[in-house]
């Protein structure tokens, strides 16, 4: 057996064959049975995973090879969980390797993590549902039937900004239908830190309903393929028979969205087209199936980007919910507005300063999470009400 090709040793012994390919005996080759016959046979002195890993590397390697082994087998590594090194950065940094690469040369690089992610890590699980609205070739018979169907978002320039202090209003347009809620909160890490919180109460207030947390750190609207959730809260709804869905998201979001094989930067009005569509798959299959959806606002952020951001989102959460008939709430009045200076403090009711924020400037503190926790709770209680 030999390292790195079929027709010569590395180190020039030839003295045996190997018994699969006749390959010389003086290291491993590449062919899964040949490292297997020769790690049973051999013991672990002559096994290929020993050599790799570095037993005998020095009398069988010289300097200049091991000088371009490692790095290579390094890479190799990267490659395979490239994924999981973005969904880091997103998590702890909001950078995006992906976003900020050409999209062929992202392509090639994601595409070994992705195999993985589809074969391996996520059984390759494909999306079940998508939004299509009705155009004139489509048979209507094959139209999903809503109770109510509002014009689809449209191609236009970016919302000006809102003057200082103000702020998109809640809206509560729906009423819960009475008796037992099974109910689901989606979301990121925003989510993550309000759902306990919430779900303790609602089991001392309402000890018959049923309330399941979907949240998931490092997710978001933008990129499907690590978790897509326009599939999950449709699995969720027909598996669970839910009567409202939670959303809270955003911040892993402001990055390059591609669809359909073209990239539609940040900000942009393609960007903003393609994720308020990405919304609406949510909505109009809640609507669909005559599940109620409160669709939680971002408060205010301190970085540029996810600042931007969150101001651009809030205005495609309000404006879609406005339209589908389902429910907004807003953050903004309880943790910071969007369109004053980013505050950590705020004044509690005890006339004491609270901190609201973490080091960040984006998650939230357990004093603010209580804050939107209660909002949320009152929210539900009156849609509950007859």
């Amino acid at each position: 057996m030999w390292l790195g090709s079929a027709h010569g040793p590395l180190n020039g012994n030839t003295r045996q064959r190997c018994i699969w390919h006749g390959c010389p005996s003086g290291g491993a080759c590449w062919c899964w049975h040949c490292c297997f016959a020769w790690c049973f046979f051999m013991g672990p002195k002559g096994c290929l995973i020993s050599f790799i890993t570095g037993f005998e590397m020095a009398h069988r390697l010289s300097a200049r090879q091991l000088s371009w082994m490692l790095p290579a087998v390094a890479l190799m590594v990267t490659l395979c969980w490239l994924t999981s090194l973005e969904r880091y950065l997103g998590v702890r940094y909001h950078v995006s390797l992906e976003a900020a690469l050409p999209e062929a040369l992202s392509n090639a690089l994601f595409a070994p993590s992705r195999w993985l992610d589809d074969r391996v890590r996520a059984g390759g699980s494909r999306p079940l549902f998508r939004l299509a609205w009705p155009s004139s070739d489509e048979d209507p018979a094959q139209t999903p039937v809503v109770s109510r169907t509002p014009q689809p978002p449209q191609l236009q320039d970016l919302p000006s900004p809102l003057p200082k202090g103000q702020f998109l209003p809640s809206l509560a347009q729906q009423k819960l239908k009475p008796g037992l809620q099974r109910i689901l909160l989606a979301g990121d890490s925003m989510m993550q830190g309000v759902a306990p919180l919430l779900m303790r109460d609602l089991a001392r207030l309402h000890p018959d309903w049923e309330v399941h947390d979907l949240s998931r750190q490092s997710t978001g609207l933008t990129v499907r393929r690590y978790f897509d959730w326009p599939q999950r809260i449709v699995e969720e709804m027909d598996a669970k028979s839910l009567s409202l869905v939670v959303v809270f998201l955003g911040p892993n979001d402001p990055w390059d969205l591609v669809v359909d094989g073209q990239r539609h930067g940040f900000p942009s009005p393609g960007w903003a087209l393609n994720y308020a569509l990405r919304v609406d798959e949510v909505v109009a299959a809640a609507v669909e199936r005559q599940v109620r959806v409160i669709w939680i606002g971002l408060p205010s952020m301190r970085e540029g980007r996810v600042r931007d951001g969150a101001m651009l989102q809030n205005h495609i959460f309000h404006a879609r919910a406005q339209n589908w008939g389902t429910d907004y709430l807003a953050t903004e009045p309880l943790i910071g507005v969007l369109s004053e200076p980013f505050q950590k403090f705020k004044l509690g009711a005890d006339g004491q300063p609270m901190n609201l924020r973490a080091e960040d400037g984006i998650h939230m503190t357990p004093s603010a999470l209580r804050l939107v926790k209660q909002a949320l709770l009152e929210h539900i209680q009156k849609a509950a009400q007859p």
